[in-house]
């Protein structure tokens, strides 16, 4: 809302909403201009919640305020410029996207109608996975957690007395932060998407429009306007070394700190104010634009050109948005029955369109087969199962254990195909074979880490009651545990990330168990991973759909490979010496050249489903290529 279309909307509001908005967009186009502008969304939730949760509780003091009157506002201010970036975006999906992208997409549309995106893509990805980045309605997530907050926000202040509001939303607010603190190292996932963890930066505003309705606050806000001014813009100009999450809490206190401040907003400052005000519509149409390009980018970054045109676009279509969508969506004469009818007939014909394109999608001729590869589909064959039962199997004595996470999974076909037909799987995905270690990231939650760790010991626990298991196949993503971010929980309760060193130490007592029950055992690592998605570099270009790959053929360049051949050298000789377990690299059998393009492509088959798995039909040529399970059977020590 501009200060021309409603009474007392302030400059320096308008100002902060301009900032937030500008360092999302640069944020996302990756332009390396504002490394922290991320911290946006962290403002808008604050100045939200200082604006509708004051304009509330002025409305309930005054006896003015209607359930029915505060839902029709909110859809008037949000849905005709949401819909119609939704519509757009679901025809473009429909377009652009493979099958399996699709069906994500599709759920997330669907999510986004009723304003649960932040739950759909919290059960779906992760907002820090590889693949987010092409997920074009991920920047729903943060408008899902405001509406469902200004569900319960106009309840919650009507049904406590006026004299208890302050410390009921103090209470909440600082329940929400502890929660969001505590639980962000064990459930990053969660803590990022979810209401009860976010609720507090919305709080935080509630509080400010508390405090400055009761004249409080003004005088110290504005003498310490100039470091508050520097303590909101340091976190989004500078590379700082702190958790990225706990840099939400200086810069939300600052923005709640500058809305109490009331400043005048310089003339200077007025192109800032001009973005404030569209910053609703800048916000909708900027991420689907940077998705659908890293779609075909195959989640590579645009060339800076490319991200610099995105950006210039945004402003243009977030203009138009703006001035014919929203604006006239706001304050178009309408009755509240006509609003509600076309609310409702709005939101079938939408999620109509959703499903009629998702049909569409899926009726496409399908030549190549993402789907995750699960290994055995016996029954007691759960990826997700918290202990081995040693129920999967594919007979009654296996002499053969595959063990450890989704890499492990991506060898079954594999044996099958070279021949093998006793053995069993015992397969957690994100939990690599390795007793004592687990990881700990934005992936993988402090929980899963402790059920990874009482896993891996049913395993060991099953090899020692199963004598007929002759052969231990060891398989996992051991380089995760090299990634920035990632910590590994030790039994004892000990979190830290693990060196080098400490891998091949729990591969040397691993093996030492094994074979104190008389095992052999053997270790098989991935193909080599990639810093593309090969699947749907193979997908997108068999399907027709427009791509930019990274070398002819959906090969893998020595600069596209996600890890190091140095690092995998290193720990591979590790534990093939000091661990004292032979290694069957499955990445320098497919590209023996580290300096030259890897193909992923074998006798007409893509080998690859992902960035770092093999697809189940790449799996089994490799299997019968290599013959497999007799080669890992005469390595096995």
């Amino acid at each position: 809302m501009t200060q021309a279309q409603g009474a007392g909307m302030r400059g320096d509001i308008q100002v902060l909403r301009g900032v937030a908005v500008l360092a999302v967009i640069l944020y996302h186009a990756g332009l390396t201009l504002l490394p922290g502008g991320f911290l946006g969304v962290d403002m808008f939730f604050v100045v939200s919640g200082f604006l509708i949760g004051g304009h509330v509780m002025r409305e309930m003091d005054a006896g003015a305020f209607r359930f029915a009157g505060f839902y029709l506002r909110r859809i008037r201010r949000l849905i005709p410029a949401a819909y119609a970036m939704l519509a757009v975006t679901v025809i473009a999906a429909a377009l652009l996207l493979t099958a399996d992208a699709h069906a994500r997409f599709a759920a997330q549309a669907l999510g986004s109608i009723g304003y649960l995106t932040n739950v759909v893509l919290w059960r779906q990805i992760n907002y820090f996975n590889d693949q987010s980045a092409s997920e074009p309605l991920l920047h729903m997530w943060s408008l899902a957690v405001e509406e469902q907050f200004y569900l319960l926000l106009p309840l919650a202040l009507w049904m406590l007395p006026r004299r208890w509001r302050a410390l009921g939303v103090t209470a909440a607010t600082l329940g929400s932060l502890a929660l969001y603190l505590a639980l962000y190292p064990r459930s990053p996932g969660a803590a990022f998407y979810l209401l009860p963890t976010r609720a507090w930066e919305l709080g935080l505003g509630v509080l400010a429009a508390m405090v400055a309705a009761r004249g409080w606050g003004q005088a110290w806000a504005r003498r310490l306007a100039l470091p508050t001014i520097a303590l909101l813009c340091v976190p989004m100009v500078l590379p700082l070394p702190a958790a990225q999450h706990l840099l939400a809490v200086p810069v939300c206190l600052a923005t709640a700190t500058i809305l109490l401040a009331a400043l005048p907003a310089p003339r200077a400052l007025a192109p800032l104010e001009r973005i404030g005000d569209a910053s609703y519509s800048l916000y909708l149409v900027h991420w689907p634009l940077f998705a659908f390009a890293q779609t075909i980018w195959l989640n590579a970054a645009p060339p800076a050109v490319v991200r610099a045109g995105l950006v210039a676009a945004t402003f243009v279509l977030g203009w138009l948005s703006w001035r014919f969508i929203e604006r006239p969506g706001r304050f178009a004469p309408a009755r509240p029955g006509q609003v509600v009818m076309l609310y409702a007939a709005a939101t079938a014909m939408l999620a109509g369109l959703v499903i009629g394109t998702g049909a569409l999608v899926k009726a496409r001729p399908q030549t190549i087969d993402l789907a995750g590869v699960n290994g055995l589909t016996l029954p007691g064959c759960d990826p997700d199962a918290a202990r081995f039962d040693g129920r999967c199997t594919t007979t009654p004595a296996p002499d053969m254990l595959v063990w450890g996470d989704s890499f492990s999974q991506q060898l079954i076909p594999a044996l099958q195909a070279s021949g093998e037909t006793s053995f069993a799987q015992a397969s957690k995905g994100q939990c690599a074979p390795l007793p004592g270690l687990a990881p700990v990231d934005r992936d993988a939650t402090y929980r899963f880490a402790r059920d990874c760790l009482a896993y891996n010991a049913s395993v060991l626990a099953y090899l020692r009651r199963t004598p007929s298991i002759e052969v231990v196949v060891l398989s996992g993503n051991f380089a995760r545990f090299a990634q920035p971010g990632t910590a590994a929980l030790r039994p004892d309760g000990r979190l830290a990330p693990a060196s080098l060193a400490e891998l091949v130490a729990a591969q040397q007592r691993t093996a030492f168990r094994l074979r104190m029950m008389g095992k052999r055992v053997v270790i098989v690592t991935g193909p080599v991973a990639a810093r593309f998605d090969v699947g749907q570099c193979w997908a997108r270009a068999e399907g027709g759909l427009p791509l930019v790959a990274p070398a002819p053929g959906c090969a893998i360049p020595p600069q596209a490979r996600t890890v190091p051949a140095a690092w995998s050298d290193a720990l591979f000789a590790g534990f093939a010496g000091k661990g004292a377990t032979p290694v069957l690299r499955l990445d320098t059998l497919l590209c023996p050249d580290p300096t030259a393009s890897c193909p992923t492509i074998r006798e007409g088959v893509p080998l690859y489903r992902d960035a770092h798995h093999l697809g189940a039909a790449g799996s089994a040529l490799v299997g019968r290529r290599l013959g497999l399970g007799q080669r890992l059977r005469d390595a096995a020590r």
